[in-house]
């Protein structure tokens, strides 16, 4: 039995040595076989669920409308490359570019909002020398939107993945054209 699951009866013959054997072999499943630990996979459910539940325990009465683009899944990468090398740290690729030098073409997406307004603006990256102190920050780029870039480099914080702050940017339309676009290749 490979399922993920734990259950419970609500039947007069409910037996609690049932639901133990589903635990003990969901857990051997995530532990041996999908090499996942299980406090691991219980921290990722309880995240979930809370992400889930959010909107019935908020205290504002009308939560801002959010966007979440995931530039891996652009429709045109340009010449920026899908890496996977932080998949575990990250949860998905994401895109690289690596134009040894020479920045490479720009990635390309329309993306549709639920509403008009201005948003606030974080993009999760890197500073790819950073753990060294080295100068530089060869993983430099910007973020255009509608044709206008904003005022934040992007890939100039942090050693490690981080949601840098990119300011806050005004969506007119429903629809708007996000670019990457690289500063150093």
């Amino acid at each position: 039995n490979k399922n993920c699951e734990i259950g419970y009866s609500t039947n007069s013959d409910y037996n609690p040595h049932s639901v133990l054997l589903k635990f003990r072999l969901t857990r051997r499943y995530l532990d041996q076989i999908m090499h996942i630990p299980l406090n691991r996979f219980l921290t990722a459910v309880l995240s979930f669920l809370i992400f889930l539940a959010y909107p019935l325990i908020s205290h504002s009465q009308e939560s801002p409308a959010s966007v979440l683009v995931e530039a891996e899944s652009f429709s045109q990468h340009g010449g920026w490359s899908l890496d996977t090398q932080f998949i575990r740290q990250m949860g998905s690729p994401y895109l690289l570019a690596h134009g040894l030098g020479k920045p490479v073409e720009d990635a390309n997406e329309t993306v549709n909002f639920s509403e008009t307004g201005t948003y606030q603006v974080f993009v999760r990256t890197k500073d790819w020398v950073a753990r060294w102190n080295a100068p530089g920050q060869p993983g430099r780029f910007q973020l255009i939107v509608n044709g206008k870039p904003l005022t934040e480099t992007f890939g100039t914080t942090g050693a490690e993945w981080n949601w840098q702050p990119g300011g806050s940017v005004e969506i007119t339309e429903k629809t708007a054209k996000l670019a990457l676009h690289d500063l150093t290749g």
